[in-house]
């Protein structure tokens, strides 16, 4: 029998409280560098009606408007798409979509930018069949239009997707779900565009020898998928990195690497980055590591295989630990990433970091960028990475903080507050 689903929450983690907890007792990691410190600022709060609980961070799009969504609140509480505009010295928040059950309800990612000014995302739940759907957002010259591309019916057919959708260069959209397929245990989907609109095709269905996605899919320059599994079967239980080939002849799924849940990590629940370059794969992992704090990994391409290293394994205390979110790979090759808890504040868990790795010779230097104190700074980076400015700043998301009190779950971390987006200057 398979072991309970963890799927992923939505606000409250309070069931892993005392695990974290339990994680602070170690030792912080010797070997951790100082990073250069960051200057950070909250560019906007969340206060419910305008939406709660941005899990996902955000993403730039033209003129510098950064887009995202949020898990609750909104016109109708089922969350929300949400786009900040630069107006003078701060931002301006516009809802672009509130979605009410029937429509969607609680995006299980980001949205994706499509190449006319739309916007491609999925909902976790509600739609038609309660399954969630993937929507398209259409410009209608005074706001956006929702169109479905598909409401999943469960079964065959997968339910729940989860993650930011993914786009090729035709147009066509992949992503994942968290059940459903004959396996039961989730599908990788593609959404495929026609002049008449978009047709779902399931390309991989996950069974028990491993399943249930917790996040979406990367995609490689030459159209190849990525993603990763986060553990629910009695064959693996910390967790998988697979590919899927788009071959005339049919998708081709292979198992990259399975973890072994010691010091190679365990548990991977972000998106992984793709190198187009060299086709090496970076990630993380919630646990593992020395300390079972979480790691950074790369994947190296080897032979007909690839091979893992550990970047990283995170210290606990200040350093941050348990990340949960993709890395920002810079031209100059350092890794910027968050650290869902650890730091300072927040009841002695720690409200989160953002960290850096540097490389430096064959080996790469950790360091922490920022350390979030709680309202009416943010807290709790959850699945939210960085993005990088135009000027080198980064720019994310927190689950909790900010200056609205009117969210009352804040995690573990015990911090208030609907969240926030905001900037570090490193």
């Amino acid at each position: 029998m398979l072991p309970a689903p963890r799927v992923r929450p939505a606000l409250t983690m309070a069931a892993m409280a005392g695990l974290v907890t339990a994680s602070l007792c170690v030792a912080p990691n010797p070997a951790t560098a100082s990073a250069r410190s960051g200057a950070e600022q909250v560019l906007y709060s969340f206060a419910g009606p305008n939406g709660a609980g941005p899990l996902n961070g955000v993403v730039a799009g033209p003129g510098g408007v950064l887009y995202g969504t949020t898990v609750f609140g909104g016109s109708h509480g089922g969350g929300c798409v949400f786009a900040l505009i630069p107006k003078g010295s701060g931002y301006t928040e516009r809802i672009l979509f509130s979605f009410n059950g029937a429509d969607g309800a609680k995006p299980g990612g980001n949205i994706a930018l499509g190449s006319h000014g739309d916007l491609f995302g999925d909902a976790d739940s509600g739609g038609a069949f309660g399954g969630g759907n993937v929507f398209e957002l259409v410009p209608n010259g005074t706001g956006y239009t929702e169109t479905v591309l598909h409401n999943f019916a469960g079964g065959a057919d997968g339910a729940q997707p989860i993650g930011t959708p993914v786009l090729d260069a035709h147009g066509d959209v992949f992503g994942t779900t968290q059940f459903g397929g004959t396996g039961g245990q989730g599908i990788v989907y593609e959404m495929k565009a026609s002049a008449s609109g978009y047709t779902e095709k399931v390309l991989h269905t996950f069974a028990n020898t491993g399943g249930q996605p917790q996040t979406g899919l990367s995609i490689a320059s030459n159209g190849t998928l990525f993603g990763s599994l986060y553990g629910f079967s009695e064959v693996n239980q910390d967790g998988t990195i697979f590919r899927l080939q788009l071959r005339k002849s049919g998708p081709v799924y292979t198992d990259l690497y399975n973890f072994t849940g010691h010091t190679d990590g365990a548990n991977p629940i972000a998106p992984l980055t793709v190198d187009n370059h060299t086709g090496v794969l970076y990630g993380t992992t919630q646990y593992g590591g020395l300390r079972d704090n979480g790691t950074v990994f790369s994947l190296t391409p080897s032979g007909h295989g690839y091979t893992e290293r550990v970047l990283s394994a995170l210290g606990s205390g200040k350093d941050g630990f348990g990340p949960q979110a993709p890395l920002l790979l810079t031209a100059s090759g350092d890794l910027f990433g968050t650290a869902n808890l650890g730091g300072i504040r927040c009841a002695g868990i720690g409200c989160g970091t953002v960290f850096e790795l540097t490389p430096s010779g064959p080996a790469y230097t950790f360091g922490v960028v920022y350390r979030f104190t709680g309202p009416p700074d943010g807290a709790e980076t959850q699945y939210a990475g960085v993005i990088a400015g135009p000027g080198g700043e980064l720019f994310g998301t927190t689950r909790s903080g900010g200056t609205a009190h009117t969210c009352y779950d804040g995690g573990p971390g015990g911090a208030l507050g609907c969240g926030t987006v905001y900037k570090v200057a490193p």
